[in-house]
């Protein structure tokens, strides 16, 4: 099973050790299973760059979302295993920036048993497939674009698209 994730992070540029510092992560499976998750614990606002703090601060939806990481963690792990038996993987647009966050999480609080240890990126070799990938996303944020960066919702545009992209006889 395939499961599209997006996170949001304090800014783009690691500070001197080598760090970005993780607001949310969301994720989507391929029957459309949720989960999102804010942290509390792993930043503040003086970490956040400026359009961090005027696009996707205020997009947090806080309640029952936020949590700290060793949270995150179990509750991570445990949703993962609940999708199915079979490997999940976790599939990026941007492995580069998400996956370390994954990484991290569970090398510090044990892997999900049916977890694949590496991230799939999120790309078509065929043309018209790129092309679709890419009418649908355009679509999706037609409707959707005042929550965009909110990293469940970029996580059901990734997965809205991946869909319309692999449908054949269009």
């Amino acid at each position: 099973m395939q499961v599209f994730f997006d996170t949001e992070f304090a800014n783009t540029q690691p500070d001197k050790n080598g760090h970005r510092y993780l607001i949310s992560i969301g994720c989507v499976s391929t029957d459309s299973r949720e989960f999102y998750a804010e942290l509390t614990d792993t930043y503040d606002e003086h970490l956040c760059s400026m359009f961090v703090l005027d696009t996707v601060v205020p997009l947090l939806e806080g309640g029952e979302y936020r949590m700290g990481v060793s949270e995150l963690a179990v509750r991570l792990k445990a949703w993962i295993e609940s999708l199915t038996s079979k490997e999940v993987v976790l599939v990026s647009d941007a492995p580069t920036y998400d996956w370390p966050f994954i990484q991290e999480i569970f090398d510090h609080n044990g892997w999900p048993e049916n977890l694949r240890k590496k991230c799939s990126l999120l790309c078509f070799e065929e043309y018209k497939q790129r092309h679709r990938y890419g009418a649908a996303l355009a679509n999706f944020w037609k409707d959707n674009g005042a929550r965009q960066h909110h990293a469940l919702v970029d996580a059901r545009s990734m997965l809205f698209a991946w869909k319309f992209a692999i449908r054949r006889g269009i």
